[in-house]
């Protein structure tokens, strides 16, 4: 971790320390470019349930891919590795469903696909068409936000680590 290190409190050093890392949280995006193919990006496009069962386990994946790959995370435990991701892969989730730039409709699809996976209750019908709700305001809300690639990293840093 010698190339990590701060020295002295340089702000120079400083800026540059956080750089080099920001630069390698963007190389472990697993999808640089084209995050999850062009179904993701066309907001006009149809996708059946077993496309956004497909693109929700893309993002999932993507997430941990990603985190196999930036600094310090392969250097902990393999059980605290799998600690953190079970903790953070809802609000990574979001964060990659936003940074996609997943299309709106999508949302209600996700539902759909949750709620023929299994049976549910009405009350627990209820209970997960408001996390759909609440997951459809935060990609919203971050879509208006218009952040970057690089902030999407440290964003996704950010949660992965202060667990």
């Amino acid at each position: 971790h010698g190339q990590f290190a701060l020295t002295n409190g340089d702000p120079l050093n400083c800026h540059s320390y956080l750089s080099g890392y920001i630069s390698l949280l963007l190389r472990a995006e697993p999808y640089p470019t084209s995050r999850f193919g062009s179904q993701c990006m066309q907001p006009n496009n149809i996708m059946g349930i077993e496309n956004i069962c497909e693109l929700a386990a893309r993002m999932l994946f993507s997430a941990v891919e990603w985190a196999r790959n930036i600094p310090f995370f392969p250097d902990l435990q393999i059980t605290d590795q799998v600690a953190l991701l079970r903790l953070t892969w809802s609000e990574l989730f979001v964060l990659n469903a936003a940074q996609c730039s997943m299309p709106l409709h999508v949302a209600p699809l996700l539902a759909a696909a949750g709620l023929h996976a299994s049976p549910m209750s009405a009350d627990r019908v209820v209970a997960f068409m408001d996390h759909i709700r609440i997951f459809q305001e935060q990609v919203e809300k971050l879509k208006a936000l218009h952040v970057d690639s690089a902030e999407y990293s440290c964003l996704k840093a950010i949660v992965l680590f202060t667990s």
